[in-house]
Parts: C-alpha cells; structure tokens; sequence
C-alpha cells in the first residue's frame, strides 16, 4: 500500500534529470494522483504527511511556470541583444571601409573631408554674428531721436576645399539676407545669396588663377573678412568706398615677400558704395553688367612676418611682430545698365581710384592699422568733376589672452562743397573684444559722428554701422553695439 514516508524528492530529480516542460508537468501531476490515492489507504495518521507533500508539490508547480516565463523573457532577449550586435556589426563594416579607404574628418578651423592624397577635400564652416545697436541722431526724420533693436547682422555658409589635385581649389559661400520687414507687414525675405562663387588654379612659381565671384584686389580693410575685423562694423570709410562682390577673372603673382593681384571684373563698387554703388555686379547675368569695362590691380609689400598674420586685423599676444604695405589702383566705366539713386544713367561715367594702407603688428598683442583713398569721378553728362577722399586708423591691443581694446578714427570729404559739414564724415569708435574661444567673440562698442550726413552721402552703408541718415544742419549722432559672433 501506499507509504507516507516514502523517500522521494522531487526537487533533487528534477535538478539531475533535465526534460522537457511537457515532461515535468506530467511527472508532477502523476505524482499527485499517487500520492493522493495513497493517502486513503495510509489512515488517518498519514493525513498530515500527505498535506504536506501537496503543499511541497504546489510550490513545485508554481516554480516551474515562473522558470518557463523567465526562459521566454530570456528569449525575448536574446533576440533583442543579437539584433543590436548585428547592426553593431554592420556599422563596424562600414566604419572599417571608411578607414580602409584612409579618408580623414575632423575639425580644424572648420569640419571637413579629405582623402589620404589629399587630392580632394571639402571643408564646411560658417559665421553667426547676432548684433543689438541703439542710436541717438538729433531731430530724426521718422519722428524717433532714439531707437534700439536686435538684428541677425551676418548668417553665412561656407564651402570651400580641392578636387583632383591641391592645385584646383573652390569656394561657395552663400549668406542670407536680413530683408526687412516694413510696419504695412511686408515678409522679412532672409533669402540666400551667394557672395564668393569661384574657381582657382594653382600654378608653378607662385602663380595662379581665380574665376568666378570674389572681392576685386581694392581695399584691404574688405578683402580681410567680416569674421576677423576690430570692431563689430568695418570703418565708415571702406563701406563708402569698398568694393563689393564682383563676378570677373583675377591673375596672382605670389613671391617670399611681396604678392601681385590684378584682373577685369563686370564691376568693382559695393552694393552701398557712396561713388561707385551703381557699378556692383554680383550675381548679375552677362547682358545685364553695369559697366563698360572695370579693372583693379593691387601690390602687397611684406617688411616682415607672416602671410597669413595679414588675414586678421586683431593680433593675439602669440603672434610675432609683423609689417605690410600695400597699394591698389581702380578703373571702370558704367554702361546704359547702371542707374543711380535717382534713376539717372551712368552711361560713360568714368572713375579712378588710388588707395593705400599700411599694417603694423608689433609682437604680444598690439596693432595698427591704417589706410587712405581717393577717387575721381568724371561725368560727361555734368561739367563738374568729384574727388571724395578719406582717412581712416585704428589699432587694438590684447591687455590679457582674451581680451581686446580697440579704438578707430576716421574722416571722409565727400568733395560737395554745397553740403558743408553735411558732406563729411568726421568720427571715432571705440570698443573691446572679448574671447570666449578662437570662434566665439562678444564685441561692444561705441561710435559718434562730430558731423553730420544727409542725403546722397547717408549711404545705406551707414545703417550695418548702426548709424542713420541725420537731419539738415544737425551733428553729434551716436551709437552703442554689442555684439556675439560664432564661427564652426
């Protein structure tokens, strides 16, 4: 008959004789129905036996369903994890082709690509300039003597690199307008253009070319980048006077100590130039050029230092003493295409240009700059002749490694006798530098006109400088600008 102290121990059987679930499950119920069909024969004292082993049985039971579901979640896992080691595998693959084909990325004054040869490379940055300007002009003609604000100033994407050898180089540059957008609600457009847009060819000895759109070899306050100026704004004088973004071919003769650049553009005037506005053709189309003719020739001179020292006009505490002089020369003629402000044609209006600058890098963070132009303006349409003129120096000094202080002195003769001291420019900026990092700069500055400007010589230009055009017989504007500038 049925034996309740019978020697049987399931947990040890099951632990030393692995089966199937099925199995198991069997196994337990059929001992069980044993030992409950024992139990009625045993008697009485063998109740609490039985019980017992019912209980330990139960708890067997419910052991092995938890064992069952923590083997799917350990499935479900498994799956899940061999998913993941695949695709970790598949990533590797192709990060093992990338640097099997010996291509390099990084980051060096911008992100860029470049093959092991070095024969092609593309190089991606930017400029972020995010500017808030107050000014104080006296009887103000929209009825406001002060008014403040913020303004994205510059917004720019750069690409630039090589293709099949060092020697064939590109650059596309594109910068989204600021628009404006007027109180009757007209949309702010923030469109894209495009500024630099050009091909070069590097040469033996030196020489090169460059077609395409680019800044004509003019004044070097514009040729050195907004990214790298002293104050927040360029002088008044290079925005009256500078070139803009011309579409035409340049020739580069490059040697140890001194560099030659000329070429024969489409035009050579900045979009708000005060002589030669009329004669901007960027991003114009071949049947629709403002001039006749446009040439600009330009020598650089270097007494000492480094090239590349030349393409900023702050000089950190860490860049040694350097010296450069140079000179450009202009010459162009407009055609039916320009007009002025006032609608009236350039056709056969000729100007002449001289202008000269002289740099100065003295070692542990101290520069000066300086520069001068003229300009003959010769109109066949009108007896009278112009010869507008400026002057204009600065210089800054790092008193640590971050920051900067800078102070600028300019005076321009717009050669209009009839306007008086209306017809001058006659001003100083002064300001500081901070260095968050080598890309990233806070400027603040202060800048006052001793003069006034009205009329034809309140350029556009005037408002990137934060200043406006000011009411007859009135002087004394100022204007306050604080500035951050990111660069990647």
């Amino acid at each position: 008959m049925g034996h309740t102290n019978s020697t049987f121990t399931p947990r040890h059987f099951l632990e030393s004789h692995p089966m199937s679930l099925t199995n198991r499950f069997g196994l337990v119920a059929g001992t069980t129905a044993l030992a409950i069909a024992g139990t009625a024969f045993g008697g009485a004292e063998s109740d609490n036996d039985a019980l017992a082993q019912i209980a330990e049985l139960k708890q067997e039971l419910a052991q092995l369903k938890q064992e069952n579901s923590q083997d799917w979640l350990t499935e479900q896992r498994s799956a899940e994890i061999r998913g993941i080691v695949q695709d970790v595998l598949a990533d590797a693959d192709t990060r093992t082709s990338l640097q099997s084909s010996g291509a390099m990325a990084g980051y060096n004054n911008g992100f860029f690509l470049a093959s092991p040869d070095g024969n092609f490379s593309l190089k991606v940055g930017g400029q972020v300039q995010i500017r808030w300007t107050m000014n104080s002009a006296k009887e103000a003609s929209n009825g406001q003597d002060t008014q403040w604000g913020f303004e994205n100033r510059r917004t720019k994407l750069d690409f630039s690199g090589n293709v099949f050898s060092k020697d064939w180089t590109f650059r596309v540059r594109a910068a989204f307008n600021q628009g404006a957008t007027n109180p009757g609600g007209s949309i702010a457009d923030g469109a894209a253009a495009l500024d630099f847009a050009y091909i070069e060819k590097a040469m033996d000895n030196g020489m090169s070319v460059r077609v395409g759109q680019f800044k004509a070899p003019w004044m070097r306050e514009v040729l050195v980048d907004s990214a790298y100026q002293l104050a927040a704004e360029r002088s008044i004088l290079s925005q009256l006077f500078g070139q803009g973004y011309s579409q035409g071919a340049q020739f580069t003769y490059a040697m140890d100590n001194m560099r030659f650049m000329g070429g024969a553009f489409d035009g050579i005037g900045g979009q708000n130039n005060v002589t030669t506005s009329t004669y901007n053709s960027a991003n114009t189309n071949w049947d629709n050029t403002p001039t006749n003719y446009a040439f600009a020739g330009r020598g650089e001179f270097k007494i000492s230092g480094d090239w590349s020292q030349f393409d900023s006009l702050s000089s950190s505490k860490t860049n040694e003493a350097g010296m450069m002089v140079g000179v450009a020369v202009a010459y162009e003629r407009g055609n039916k295409n320009a007009l002025n402000a006032q609608a009236v044609s350039q056709d056969g209006v000729k100007e002449f240009g001289v202008t000269g600058d002289f740099t100065w890098d003295f070692g542990g963070g101290a520069t000066l700059f300086a520069s001068a132009v003229w300009v003959n303006t010769d109109d066949p349409n009108n007896s009278d002749t112009a010869n507008p003129w400026g002057v204009s120096l600065q210089g800054g000094y790092f008193v640590n490694d971050d920051i900067e202080l800078f102070g600028r002195y300019e005076y321009i003769n717009f050669d209009t006798p009839a306007g008086g001291d209306d017809s001058k420019y006659n001003g100083f900026t002064v300001g500081a530098n901070y260095f968050f990092a080598a890309g990233v700069k806070f400027t603040a500055d202060f800048t006052y006109n001793l003069k006034g400007l009205t009329g034809a010589n309140a350029s556009a230009a005037l408002n990137g400088a934060g200043l406006r055009q000011d009411s007859a017989g009135e002087d004394g504007q100022w204007a306050v600008r604080a500035q951050l500038q990111l660069l990647f």
